[in-house]
């Protein structure tokens, strides 16, 4: 035998084993790849969701101009309240979030906690800001959310859910 037809007879095993290598290589990689593809789909699956938001808007001027939005949302089973980062308000001694079951149109300083639920005191009167909503309120009965300065009954600002 030649050189030339060793190295052809070589070239021939070799062609013959890859192409039985990838034969056989090929359902065994294609089930691989289908069972990372379910792992990875049942993965997704059980991550929590992200959350849902409810509400949000922007508000309207009652007393004091208010700015930044919000938003009421639900994740893993619980209600927040969230003011955006750009919130910005007056500075007051006694500023509150409310929920209320007034309209926007209706509310007013002096009857702005009739009907209304006590969410938080404000934290801060500018920036970003998240509070819990309890359990046991469900925000689909109430028409509005207020920020109310209590101890001198001034209505800040309103807006509709």
């Amino acid at each position: 035998m030649t050189r030339s037809m060793k190295q052809s007879a070589a070239a021939l095993v070799t062609a013959a084993l890859v192409s039985t290598v990838t034969m056989m290589s090929a359902p065994a990689f294609a089930s691989t790849s289908f069972a990372n593809t379910t792992i990875a789909s049942a993965a997704a699956a059980t991550e929590v969701a992200g959350p849902t938001t409810l509400a949000s808007g922007v508000w309207t001027k009652k007393s004091f101009r208010v700015s930044g939005d919000w938003s009421i949302y639900e994740k893993d089973g619980q209600t927040f309240i969230e003011l955006s980062d750009d919130f910005k308000t007056k500075k007051a001694p006694d500023l509150k979030i409310f929920l209320s079951t007034k309209s926007v149109d209706a509310v007013n300083g002096r009857n702005a906690t009739e009907g209304a639920i006590l969410i938080a005191p404000l934290t801060s009167h500018k920036g970003g800001q998240v509070y819990l909503v309890p359990s046991t309120i469900d925000v689909s009965d109430y028409e509005s959310i207020l920020i109310h300065c209590e101890a001198y009954s001034k209505l800040w600002s309103a807006a509709t859910l």
